[in-house]
């Protein structure tokens, strides 16, 4: 009987310790991905898609580890004019603009170890953004119609701070603050016009170079786990 309950002690003793041992934090040379959501909301005359991203970071150690995010978003305008033709006859003319901007960041983070299931962070990141832009004006009167091809390329450079909070082992839930730098340069691309059977394509005549500066929270759920 004695040796039962030596027996049990020894198995709770050693039950205790495993749990008291367990890591919630991802261990040197983990890999981690993750996916954020931040909801679109209707804009002046348009819809604005949700923006989605991911993340795949690979931890050194405890304290380090190096990132790579990826970014994509895309915004959708329509415009509707409503006017009368020479039969007065009611017709309408619609301009559609769609753009999407993709973005490709590598960078580092520096974790702070002083909690179990909280992980706060530094970090910075710089890399590459790339969009492409479509705008088309047509009408109800007649197949008539112009068609605008914009490509764009640019860079981005942040810094941030963050934190992570794990639900369990491996699975945690995150929020990222950041100052950053972003400049997107828009090149001409080109105008294809069609008049009924008649075909011109030309050069656009307008280029666009923007850039923005200024702190960024992102309003986005960011779930993320470990393997």
């Amino acid at each position: 009987m004695k040796k039962i309950f030596l027996a049990a002690a020894l198995a709770a003793l050693v039950l205790t310790s495993v749990n008291a041992q367990e890591k919630y934090k991802p261990e040197a040379m983990t890999v981690s991905t993750e996916l954020n959501y931040s909801p679109g909301g209707a804009t002046d005359g348009g819809f604005t898609l949700p923006e989605y991203g991911a993340k795949v970071r690979l931890h050194l150690n405890e304290k380090m580890a190096v990132r790579l995010s990826l970014g994509l978003n895309t915004t959708t305008d329509k415009t509707t004019t409503f006017y009368d033709d020479a039969n007065q006859k009611k017709q309408e003319s619609y301009d559609r603009t769609t753009r999407t901007t993709f973005s490709i960041m590598p960078g580092f983070e520096y974790h702070f170890t002083k909690y179990e299931r909280i992980s706060p962070y530094v970090g910075g990141e710089i890399g590459l953004l790339a969009s492409a832009s479509k705008s088309k004006t047509d009408n109800t009167e007649n197949d008539n119609y112009t068609e605008t091809s914009r490509p764009g390329l640019g860079f981005g450079v942040n810094v941030f701070t963050g934190v992570d909070v794990y639900l369990c082992k491996g699975l945690y839930l995150g929020f990222e603050l950041g100052l950053g730098y972003n400049s997107l340069n828009t090149k001409r691309g080109s105008t294809t016009t069609v008049t009924g059977s008649t075909i011109n394509e030309d050069k656009g005549t307008t280029a666009d170079l923007v850039s923005s500066f200024g702190f960024h929270a992102t309003p986005s759920l960011r779930v993320g786990w470990c393997f």
